[in-house]
């Protein structure tokens, strides 16, 4: 993309953003006619601006934030924080999905970030099992792609499914590749601050073949309460260059491959 292209994107984006504020509501037919541009262009504009916190996504269009009716929830600091990274290792992460096979993707933020890059590629043929109501909305975007959610009880205010309903599914599966997120990791292994999502994380990594960690640097050092793997357990780390030499040797003598953005 040239500069005047990318000019061009932000200047379109902006817009949105102040018709938006203006009329409330717009639809991807409105704003396609209205840029003349295509529908895949604008629904690209919405899930960027989306991911930034500037509206909400509905079924054909947008809303702003406070408007929406949906599950989706406001975005927090953790949205907003280390977006550049987070879209980053998203991004790396795209090169490790194929073709026509099916991927167990887990939530979060930086998994928000994976599914909207996703959702704008042109793989086609996958079957994606997830627990997160907000990832699978991102990706009912996606053309020629299957989406299993995986059921259980909804945590309120977070928006995916737990329980010992999902336990007992993620039982019955294998899948070839798991992207994982986590809140916290350290050289003594992956935490998270909730008992129960950690338990999900637990079962989602004994059901895949291999695991690919999706998690932005600053979270390294972090502890968390409930612990679910070991470095071990992780083949592949995809994070950033806020990475320490001496932190990176240290990921490196327990996961066999580290990929740094």
């Amino acid at each position: 993309m040239g500069m005047e292209d990318r000019m061009f994107t932000e200047e379109r984006r902006d817009e949105i953003i102040r018709l938006l504020k203006e009329k409330k509501s717009l639809s991807v037919l409105e704003l396609s006619d209205m840029f003349k541009v295509s529908g895949t262009t604008i629904r690209t504009d919405l899930t960027e601006l989306e991911a930034k916190g500037y509206l909400r996504r509905t079924h054909g269009g947008a809303v702003l934030p406070q408007q929406t009716t949906s599950f989706l929830r406001e975005p927090g600091i953790k949205e907003r924080t280390h977006f550049k990274e987070k879209q980053l290792i998203a991004e790396a992460a795209l090169s490790y999905v194929e073709p026509y096979e099916t991927i167990l993707v887990d939530n979060g933020t930086t998994m928000a970030a994976f599914d909207a890059v996703l959702a704008r590629s042109t793989i086609p043929g996958l079957t994606v099992y997830s627990n997160d109501l907000y990832g699978m909305q991102i990706l009912e975007e996606k053309e020629n792609c299957e989406l299993r959610l995986i059921g259980g009880s909804i945590r309120s205010g977070f928006h995916y499914t737990y329980g010992q309903q999902v336990l007992d599914e993620l039982r019955s599966y294998h899948f070839k590749k798991l992207f994982l997120a986590t809140s916290a990791f350290s050289k003594d292994g992956l935490t998270t601050a909730n008992s129960d999502l950690g338990a999900v994380k637990s079962a989602m990594i004994a059901a895949a073949e291999q695991v690919i960690l999706l998690a932005d640097s600053s979270k390294f050092g972090q502890i968390g309460f409930r612990k679910f793997a070991d470095l071990s357990e992780i083949h592949t780390l995809i994070t950033d260059s806020g990475i320490s030499d001496a932190d990176y040797k240290l990921l490196k003598k327990h996961i066999p491959d580290v990929v740094i953005v």
